[in-house]
C-alpha cells in the first residue's frame, strides 16, 4: 500500500493544475465584423467578410498574436444603422468583443461615443475621411478617401464640360450625404434638383422628369443598387446625357437593375496596386470563392486593417489605439501607416464602365 502525505498531494495536485493550465489552449482573440450581407447593399460586405478571414487564417497560420489565435465573428447589418447598434450589442454584450470592423457608414457615428465608453475599438474598412477618423480616439479608418471620390467626380464634369447636373443620393446614412455636399462644395456649375431617396425606392421617373426639364447635362448617382434602376428608367423617359457615379457601379445586381443602361457610366474608384502580395492575396481571395471580388474597394482594405491589427495587438500594453498609431508596414492598398487621429485614406481614380467592368481613365 501506497500512502501519500496530505502535504505532498497538495502540492502535487497544483504541479498538475499548473501543467494543465500551460496545455490548455487561449482563449482567441475576437473581432467582431459588422455590415452588409444582404441587401441592396450586399456587395459591400460579401468580399469584406472573405478578405477578413484570409488575412485572420495568414495571422493564425504564423503563430498567432503572441501565441494566441484570431476568431471573426460576423453579424448582417443589411446596411442599416439600427440592425449595426442591436449587433454591436450583441458582439460587445455577449460575445465580448472589444475589437469591432463597421462597414456601414452611418453606425460608426451612432456607436462611437458608446464605444468609447465600452473601451471598444471601431474600426471602418470601407470609408475614409477626416470627419470619421476625428471621432474619437478609438475610431480609426482604412479605406478609400471620401473627399477624392467626390473630386474626381467633379474634375471629370469639368473634362466634359458639363455645366448643370442633377443628383440623385441614399440618404439612409450619413454617407452619401456627405459625398453629395462635398461634390457640391467642388462643383463650379448648376444643381438644379436634389433628390434624396430611402433604402428600398424603386420609382424615381419624378425626380428624373424634373432633371430633364432643367435640362441638365448630367445625372450624379450616389447610392447601390437602387441607381441601376435610376439609370434605367431616365434613359426611359427620353434623359440622353452622362452618368456620375461611385464604384457601387461595378455591382453585378446594380447593373442587372440597370439592364444595359449602366454601359458607359463614369465613377470613382479604386486603383489596386500591383505586386506579389496583391497576387497573393487575389489567388487565396479565388480559392475561397471560386471568383475575383467583385469591390476591390471594399475587399482589400478589410484585408490590410486586420493586419494592421496584428501588428499593433502585441504592443497593447499601454493601450490599442496607441499601437495601431505607430504601425506601419507594407500592404495591398499600400504602404500602411495612420495619421494621428486614426486614418489611412486611399485616394480614388476616374474609370468607365465597360462591358460590365471598370476600365481605367488616367
Amino acid at each position: 500500500m501506497v500512502v501519500i502525505n496530505m502535504k505532498n498531494a497538495k502540492t502535487i495536485s497544483v504541479f498538475i493544475f499548473l501543467i494543465l493550465s500551460a496545455c490548455a489552449p487561449q482563449e482567441t482573440i475576437k473581432i467582431g465584423w459588422i455590415g452588409p450581407l444582404t441587401g441592396s447593399g450586399a456587395v459591400l460586405g460579401i468580399d469584406s467578410v472573405v478578405a477578413a478571414q484570409i488575412a485572420i487564417d495568414e495571422v493564425n497560420t504564423a503563430g498567432g498574436v503572441n501565441g494566441r489565435q484570431l476568431e471573426l465573428l460576423i453579424e448582417d447589418d443589411q446596411y442599416d444603422v439600427t440592425k449595426a447598434v442591436t449587433s454591436y450589442n450583441k458582439l460587445v454584450q455577449v460575445n465580448d468583443v472589444d475589437i469591432v470592423l463597421v462597414n456601414t457608414f452611418g453606425s460608426v457615428f451612432a456607436l462611437a461615443d458608446q464605444a468609447e465608453k465600452d473601451n471598444v475599438l471601431l474600426f471602418d474598412p470601407l470609408d475614409c475621411n477626416s470627419v470619421l477618423a476625428e471621432l474619437s480616439k478609438n475610431v480609426f479608418c482604412l479605406a478609400t478617401d471620401t473627399e477624392s471620390l467626390a473630386a474626381v467626380l467633379v474634375q471629370q464634369a469639368e473634362i466634359r464640360q458639363i455645366k448643370s447636373v442633377g443628383i440623385i443620393h441614399w440618404n439612409s446614412d450619413q454617407f452619401m450625404p456627405l459625398v453629395k455636399d462635398f461634390f457640391a462644395q467642388k462643383f463650379s456649375g448648376t444643381i438644379p434638383v436634389t433628390y434624396a431617396y430611402p433604402a428600398g425606392t424603386d420609382d424615381f421617373k419624378t425626380p428624373l422628369a424634373r432633371m430633364i426639364d432643367e435640362k441638365v447635362d448630367a445625372i450624379v448617382l450616389l447610392g447601390y443598387d437602387e441607381t441601376g434602376i435610376a439609370m434605367k428608367q431616365a434613359r426611359e423617359i427620353g434623359f440622353t446625357g452622362h452618368f456620375l457615379a461611385t464604384g457601387t457601379v461595378t455591382s453585378p445586381s446594380l447593373q442587372k437593375a440597370a439592364q444595359g443602361t449602366a454601359e458607359g457610366t463614369i465613377f470613382s474608384f479604386w486603383r489596386p496596386p500591383t505586386g506579389e502580395a496583391t497576387e497573393a492575396f487575389n489567388q487565396k481571395f479565388v480559392q475561397k470563392q471560386g471568383r475575383s471580388p467583385i469591390l476591390d474597394l471594399a475587399t482589400y482594405p478589410t484585408y490590410d486593417a486586420v493586419h494592421a491589427l496584428a501588428h499593433a495587438l502585441p504592443r497593447t500594453e499601454a493601450d490599442l489605439a496607441d499601437a495601431l498609431v505607430t504601425v506601419s508596414f507594407a500592404g495591398v492598398t499600400g504602404n500602411i501607416s495612420f495619421t494621428p487621429e486614426g486614418a489611412f485614406s486611399i485616394p480614388e481614380h476616374p474609370f468607365v464602365l465597360t462591358n460590365g467592368t471598370a476600365k481605367p481613365l488616367s
